[in-house]
């Protein structure tokens, strides 16, 4: 399967005892008035950040992530749903985290997410379910071909073979929108913003527009990228677009991202 199922599979699963369905939405107040039944909650910045706030965008440590599975009831084997609104770039957090520490059983993202299956009128409920805790392992070897460090982003500084995608706000690049110790952007970063690359509530463009929107910036396949944002979450989404529905090879998600590169005294900016 791909990285995206349909709302049609996701209803003939509902119930199954091997999936667990996570919505990732902006506010809780959303998941409580109505959510997938048998999904639960996430909080985006509390269980999928380090930090466990939005002071930093650090991918969760191993024992963290393992303490997560293990209270979704998540096993090694267990299919693994995300959704959410806001184009599902919380859900896709928890996707790329399941991939950074190589979760073993299918893990997928909800295609159109929250916004679509309401939508379509498909089933929701405000029932909570807890399923029994699970024992998930502690990961021992993580796979970081999907994730830049600040010594690969600096080291990419007019790489010809590389490029820096910034895909912060306008105004969070050109420095006047200032959320961290300095303002700007990273030398020889492109900037093409996360949300360029959709065309409504959780809905992407096409994707031969995909392809010349990044191929315009020198964003291209040959090319190995990567994006970066405030805390890795908005970057997730383009890493995603990127990789999984334009098959780029070659994608990291800067993860600490402008909250680190911005706090420090020792790295370039523009």
């Amino acid at each position: 399967m791909s990285a995206f199922v349909g709302p049609e599979w996701m209803q003939e699963h509902l119930g199954d005892s091997n999936v667990r369905v996570i919505e990732a939405s902006i506010a809780k107040e959303s998941y409580d008035d109505a959510h997938i039944p048998g999904a639960q909650w996430c909080d985006h910045f509390a269980h999928l950040l380090r930090s466990g706030d939005d002071s930093a965008g650090d991918v969760l440590t191993p024992a963290q992530y393992a303490a997560l599975m293990s209270r979704y009831g998540i096993t090694p084997e267990t299919i693994v749903v995300w959704y959410g609104d806001r184009h599902n770039s919380y859900a896709i957090r928890g996707f790329w985290t399941m991939d950074f520490y190589r979760h073993p059983g299918p893990f997928h993202v909800l295609e159109g997410g929250r916004e679509r299956w309401l939508a379509e009128g498909r089933p929701v409920t405000r029932d909570v379910v807890r399923p029994p805790p699970a024992r998930y392992p502690e990961p021992a070897s993580p796979s970081e071909a999907n994730r830049a460090t600040w010594q690969q982003v600096r080291d990419a500084i007019g790489a010809g073979d590389r490029v820096i995608l910034d895909v912060r706000a306008e105004d969070e690049y050109d420095g006047t929108n200032v959320r961290a110790k300095h303002g700007g952007h990273i030398p020889s970063a492109v900037h093409i913003e996360w949300t360029d690359a959709t065309a409504g509530d959780n809905v992407l463009k096409p994707t031969e527009e995909l392809r010349a929107l990044y191929a315009s910036q020198g964003v291209t396949p040959d090319k190995e990228v990567l994006a970066h944002c405030q805390l890795g979450v908005r970057a997730v989404h383009t890493w995603f677009v990127l990789k999984h529905v334009l098959g780029y090879p070659n994608v990291r998600n800067y993860d600490g991202s402008w909250a680190e590169w911005g706090n420090r005294d020792d790295l370039p900016i523009e």
